[in-house]
């Protein structure tokens, strides 16, 4: 998993969620996750950013990435309307994601619902209970979804959080039971 692809991953996201719209959109990473999706060190950020940006240039276009001010070690990465309708143009959501978001947050929904989401694609589906209202539930093969998917039930229903692996275990744990 690179940045521009996870880039790419969360603009159709969006876009499947709230429609296509000609903005500029904005995500926030805590430095960990930047530092993943760049393959470099904390030391080398300030590089890897300016090396990414440059190679975006015909791609996502004009990308900006800073520090938050007041929130140090959390990054706004800023996609601007050319970025965006260029991810438009070139790239669709997977089905699977359309599925999984048009399902979620079904009423009535309960976690063999969800879990039949994810075996639609695959047999080989992982889930695991993190608590009464919380599971993790990911993809044994990648290539159909790379993500780490936590899943929390409240009294709306169910809604989820995606995660790479990586950042996974860095913020919640480790997926091995």
């Amino acid at each position: 998993m690179n940045l521009e692809k996870n880039l790419i991953d969360n603009i159709l996201e969006c876009e499947l969620k709230l429609g296509y719209a000609n903005t500029p959109i904005c995500f926030y990473y805590p430095i960990t996750s930047l530092m993943e999706l760049l393959e470099c060190e904390e030391v080398g950020i300030d590089s890897a950013i300016q090396q990414f940006q440059k190679r975006e240039l015909t791609r996502l276009g004009e990308v900006f990435i800073k520090e938050q001010p007041n929130e140090k070690g959390r990054y706004a990465v800023t996609i601007q309307v050319e970025g965006i309708r260029w991810v438009h143009t070139h790239f669709q959501p997977t089905d699977f994601m359309r599925l999984l978001i048009s399902k979620i947050n079904r009423p009535g929904n309960t976690l063999e619902d969800i879990v039949k989401i994810f075996t639609h694609f695959s047999s080989e589906v992982e889930v695991k209970k993190v608590s009464d209202k919380e599971w993790v539930i990911r993809f044994v093969d990648e290539s159909i979804d790379p993500y780490v998917y936590h899943i929390e039930q409240n009294e709306f229903g169910f809604e989820y959080h995606r995660f790479t692996r990586e950042a996974y275990e860095k913020t919640m744990g480790s997926l091995e039971s």
